[in-house]
């Protein structure tokens, strides 16, 4: 098959390191074509600095008959609107985290991927991350999963659209990796969430929050994160009936537990997650394998988080609800 040629709509700080994984050839078989951005300024520099096309409208991409895929790197309240016009238009589609900023959104977006069937993929990018995969590889030596604990920690950000109510907050655009990474790493579903969440002075939106999750089975899970210091860290914790599986995805290690002994894996080397990422969905447009990360599997992060913030507005335990998109 030929190459596949992306068109990039969001040349912010995330697009651009889509951008440059493509412009150096590091993705197999895909190569960048033109990148888009409101910001003429901005989008023109970025596009200077790659050596390829730029355009201010979106539109432009999708009707470029040149651009086989679109990667989609924008605020998640525009992604209902963006995201059924490139799928309408014929074009294959990775689509960044969070898939909508509400479960509403998130089903339109399915349902339009149904109706139209081009290649489409949500970028849940810690799904690709070495220790994240060698976890998931090793549980079975830990036995039946009875209890999981994931933690996350970010540097404070500037960006004014994550404290924007409308597609900001840090159960939708952080919390969502570990929703979705406790569905990937177990296999269960969540059916049950109690949050509690705060936003520092001058916030509009939530900076650190900590749930305790039903999953099926009757395993538990708590899942913490805050952007509210000047360090970062990514703990994952899997506790079996044998021993336990530890690992931290940011600073790349993992240990196993039996009894008091631990015992430190051998890791594979640190990947990243974007360029892994973008070589999956490339692979998938190209017939080579299935789509790694549907959208339905976007769709029940999103609904995940909702709960969450159902729970933290009311102060009561919410059930996660499904609906369309099951399929």
């Amino acid at each position: 098959m030929s190459t596949i040629r992306f068109g990039i709509i969001g040349i912010g700080n995330h697009g651009l390191r889509y951008a440059r994984h493509l412009r150096r050839g590091e993705v197999e078989g895909a190569s960048l074509a033109v990148v888009c951005r409101r910001d003429r300024a901005r989008g023109e520099a970025a596009a200077r600095e790659l050596g390829v096309s730029f355009v201010d409208d979106h539109r432009k991409v999708l009707s470029d008959p040149s651009v086989d895929a679109v990667a989609i790197v924008v605020p998640c309240n525009l992604h209902p609107l963006l995201v059924p016009q490139a799928l309408e238009a014929g074009k294959a589609v990775l689509v960044e985290k969070p898939l909508a900023p509400d479960p509403e959104g998130a089903r339109r977006i399915v349902e339009a991927s149904c109706r139209h069937a081009p290649i489409a993929m949500v970028a849940q990018t810690l799904r690709f991350n070495a220790v994240i995969r060698l976890l998931r590889e090793r549980k079975e030596a830990i036995g039946p999963l009875r209890f999981v604990s994931l933690s996350q920690r970010f540097e404070p950000s500037e960006r004014e659209w994550l404290d924007d109510p409308e597609a900001g907050g840090l159960l939708r655009n952080t919390g969502v990796h570990s929703f979705d990474l406790l569905r990937y790493l177990t296999g269960l579903e969540v059916e049950q969430a109690t949050c509690l969440a705060s936003r520092g002075p001058g916030r509009r939106m939530e900076d650190s929050f900590g749930v305790v999750l039903r999953l099926s089975g009757g395993v538990l899970a708590t899942v913490d994160n805050a952007r509210t210091t000047a360090s970062r860290t990514g703990r994952v914790e899997l506790a079996g009936e044998k021993g336990q599986l530890a690992g931290d995805h940011v600073h790349h290690w993992a240990v196993e537990i039996h009894g008091t002994e631990i015992r430190e894996i051998d890791d594979p080397p640190p990947l990243p997650t974007v360029r892994e990422c973008l070589a999956a969905f490339t692979a998938a447009v190209r017939g080579e394998i299935p789509v790694p990360v549907p959208l339905v599997e976007g769709l029940r992060a999103v609904e995940i988080v909702e709960a969450c913030r159902r729970s933290a507005e009311t102060g009561a335990s919410r059930a996660v609800e499904t609906g369309a998109g099951g399929t």
